[in-house]
Parts: structure tokens; C-alpha cells; sequence
């Protein structure tokens, strides 16, 4: 009878031990699923909003320009008030651009006049004998070496002087007497281009115009 005994005890010991193992075995594999999902969500969230945040600040520096044209000469003067006023709301800028230009080769201001009248002096010697000294305005105390029509003009200008051994020289861009003058306007902030558009009711012989930003 002992070995009965025994034997349902071993019996029984091993339905026990076979149960209480089971329970452990799919909760560890549930704990793993668990955390490899959480991981994935994870690196989703973290990696999705970079491209949109990037591009959202690449078009957030992108300088746009708009270009007025068509003003009269007292339009031309008005408008000009408008932007200066607006340019004190918004960040923004303009400015005015000739229709027709010359172009003046001169070799830039100098400290004062007696330093120009010096240079000067040298110019000539090297046979530079049409130069003269501007006495006034922006370019006050440089030298003008010329005016001329066009680009290619002026450059042969430059080139002719360097061969003589004058460096420096430079060309400006100066507009023509009684020319028509138009806006170049510039932001970054597309809302202020778009309010142009209620300023231009006003004009509606002239005429607005994205154009390729100055640079």
C-alpha cells in the first residue's frame, strides 16, 4: 500500500509542476511582441515629422521679388511713400531701377580732395588725359574715366586703363536723363507681396510681376 501512496504522490507533483510551467511559457513570448512594437512606433514618430521640418524652414529664408512697373512719374512718387511706410510694418525692402542706364567707369572715391587732385595727377601721367575728379554727390572725390552706352563699352574702357597700370577701377551704373524709373520689392514673408495687390487698385495702368530676386 505504501508504493501506492507513493506513486499518486509523484503523480501529482507532476501535473503541478507541468501547469504552473505552462503559465509562464506565452506570457515571456506576449512581454517580447510587446516590446518590439513599442520600439517600432517609437522610431516612426521620431523619423516622420524631419523631412516636413526641413523643408518648412527652407522656404521660410526663401527671398521672393516683385516688380512694379508702368507708374508715372507722380504715381512713381506716391507709391514710394506706401512702401516706405511699409517697409516700417513688415520686413521687407525696395528699390528704384532705371529703365535705361549709362555706364561710368571710375576709379573709386578718395578721402579727400587734395588725395584726388593727387591721384589725378598720376592718371595723367600715365596718359590718362580725359579723367577728371567728381566734386560731388555719392561718388564725391572719384575719378570718372568715362561714360558709355553700354556694357561692352565700359569693360573695353577698364581693360585700356589697366593697361596702363591703373588697377581699381570699377563700373557704375547711373540712369539716363529723363528716364521712366519702376520698384523692385523684396520679402520673405509672402503675405506682405501679397498686400501690394490693394495698394495696386489705385494704379491699374500699372502693372505687378514676380520677377527673379537682385543678387
Amino acid at each position: 500500500m505504501k508504493w501506492v501512496a507513493w506513486a499518486l504522490l509523484v503523480v501529482n507533483l507532476a501535473v503541478a509542476g507541468f501547469f504552473i510551467g505552462r503559465s509562464h511559457w506565452p506570457q515571456a513570448t506576449s512581454d517580447q511582441n510587446a516590446s518590439l512594437n513599442v520600439d517600432r512606433l517609437s522610431l516612426r514618430g521620431q523619423s516622420a515629422p524631419a523631412p516636413k521640418e526641413a523643408a518648412s524652414r527652407g522656404a521660410a529664408t526663401e527671398a521672393l521679388c516683385v516688380e512694379w512697373r508702368g507708374l508715372t512719374r507722380g504715381e512713381l512718387s506716391q507709391v514710394r511713400g506706401q512702401l516706405k511706410a511699409m517697409v516700417g510694418e513688415r520686413v521687407m525692402s525696395f528699390a528704384e531701377v532705371p529703365l535705361n542706364t549709362r555706364h561710368w567707369v571710375i576709379f573709386p572715391p578718395l578721402p579727400s580732395p587734395e588725395s584726388a587732385a593727387a591721384k589725378l595727377s598720376e592718371l595723367a601721367a600715365a596718359g590718362l588725359q580725359d579723367a577728371f575728379v567728381v566734386k560731388d554727390g555719392a561718388l564725391r572725390n572719384a575719378i570718372s574715366l568715362g561714360l558709355y552706352a553700354n556694357d561692352e563699352a565700359a569693360r573695353r574702357r577698364v581693360r585700356e586703363v589697366e593697361e596702363k597700370g591703373v588697377l581699381g577701377t570699377r563700373v557704375e551704373l547711373l540712369p539716363r536723363q529723363g528716364t521712366d524709373f519702376y520698384f523692385v520689392i523684396r520679402s520673405e514673408d509672402p503675405d506682405a507681396l501679397k498686400s501690394l495687390n490693394e495698394i495696386k487698385q489705385a494704379y491699374p495702368n500699372s502693372q505687378q510681376s514676380r520677377a527673379a530676386c537682385p543678387s
